[in-house]
């Protein structure tokens, strides 16, 4: 009965820990916004988000347990280049490229100009990141601590306003002719980055699993799962209940979906909904929790590539770099960030969720060349469609719309599927004539 107890004491603390790892302050400006553009469509939006906000980071931390738990277990049935240069690109995007920069940007939108006025965001991205590389340096505990404390001070603030919102609505959901709402809220949850951060992040879960005295494969896997399910039951009501906020408040909002200033739409319906101190309260909750997200992915950063490049690159150097090379992306603000890692994460992801996909049901698959197919096909179909979205491409946008799924934004699925089975028929070939020259 004590060992039972133990158990799902564990594994709600390993649950509630993955949520906090991916819900992260800065993802909160996406949901309100989506919800927002949609309107009374928001329903949609948040199922699509959520399949790619809350579905995909689960499933890749749940394909990390299965497949052994390291990077290279799950990208690695590709090609270990491959996984290698996966993961690099993977710890840069979640890294001093994005997310990191947008942790300070979302700080400075959301805290620092509606609490102190027009301050220079060159000096705030100055005191942040030396905070920054200060306490990652040190590598103290107090940020643990901090960290501890902030989350549950973050939920209890969200809660408070999704009840709110819930029992005294901004207004009545308004008609805003927003069109495929599904794909955009599954694309808005590229933005999030957990899907391709899962398989970095799942270490630490199975490394956290295992030091609770979790060490068989089974025991490992099913509290992983039990763990995601926790987690995403959580993720799926801060998220579900923000974007129907943004639905709330869709008839006192005029979106423009190509610049949407997502940080001032969440800012103005909290507003609506708490008034003033509910705003201040978020904002100075979001940004500690924004800096304790910072201090943590500038350590795992420095680790990363440190080990990667076995000590050549210190951990020292490496979080120095990032601080100074986040610093000067963090003054370009929010939106400019999301906007530049729209192409990249639209590359990215379709690869991501193959892998992720292919290590799920990785027991059925006989033929492991699959994976370089599917992901060969998936990258090259995502490739073109990005460029095709960027530029003014009607050759290649043509091309695309006539693939199936491809005029709903999902272009890279058949070719995945087509190259996959390609790989598999030539790995079946050339079994066969092994075979041959043996007999």
């Amino acid at each position: 009965m004590e060992v039972k107890r133990k158990q799902i004491i564990d594994t709600m603390v390993v649950g509630f820990a993955l949520f906090a790892m991916f819900l992260g302050a800065g993802n909160l400006i996406f949901p309100p916004t989506l919800g927002a553009i949609a309107g009374d469509q928001w329903f949609k939006a948040m199922i699509g988000f959520m399949m790619t906000g809350i579905g995909l980071p689960i499933l890749g931390v749940v394909a990390s347990a299965k497949a052994g738990g390291r990077l290279e277990d799950v990208a690695g049935k590709v090609n270990k280049t491959f996984s290698i240069l996966f993961g690099s690109l993977i710890m840069i995007c979640i890294g001093p490229l994005l997310a990191i920069p947008r942790t300070c940007a979302t700080t400075y939108e959301i805290a620092v100009q509606p609490l102190f006025g027009n301050i220079s965001p060159i000096l705030v991205s100055i005191i942040f990141f030396g905070l920054t590389l200060f306490f990652t340096l040190n590598q103290s505990k107090v940020v643990d601590k901090i960290g501890s404390i902030l989350t549950p001070i973050l939920l209890v603030i969200l809660f408070t306003i999704i009840i709110s919102s819930i029992v005294k609505p901004i207004g009545v959901p308004k008609n805003t002719g927003s069109t495929q709402n599904f794909v955009k809220g599954f694309k808005e949850g590229y933005q999030t980055m957990d899907a391709i951060g899962s398989i970095i992040m799942a270490t630490i879960v199975i490394n956290s699993v295992k030091k609770r005295g979790y060490t068989s494969q089974k025991d490992m896997f099913r509290m992983t799962v039990i763990s995601g399910i926790i987690a995403a039951f959580c993720l799926a009501f801060v998220y579900g209940g923000l974007v129907y906020i943004g639905g709330t408040g869709s008839g006192y909002l005029t979106i423009d979906p190509e610049n949407p200033n997502r940080v001032a739409n969440l800012i103005f319906m909290v507003n609506k909904i708490m008034g003033q101190y509910g705003t201040a309260a978020l904002a100075l909750t979001v940004a500690l929790a924004c800096l304790t997200t910072s201090i943590g992915l500038t350590a795992t950063a420095g680790e990363f590539f440190s080990d990667l490049t076995h000590g050549k690159l210190t951990y020292k150097s490496i979080v120095i770099f990032t601080c100074l090379f986040s610093g000067i992306i963090a003054t370009n603000g929010v939106d400019s960030i999301i906007t530049f890692s729209g192409p990249i994460l639209s590359v990215l992801y379709p690869v991501a969720i193959v892998i992720i996909l292919l290590n799920i049901f990785d027991n059925k698959i006989k033929y492991k060349a699959i994976y370089k197919g599917a992901t060969l096909g998936a990258f090259m179909a995502s490739l073109l469609d990005t460029i095709a979205n960027i530029g003014d491409f009607k050759n290649i946008r043509s091309f695309l719309d006539r693939i199936p799924l491809g005029s709903e934004g999902f272009a890279w699925v058949i070719p995945a599927i087509v190259f996959g089975f390609a790989f598999i028929v030539l790995e079946m070939a050339i079994d066969n004539n092994n075979q041959k020259g043996v007999i």
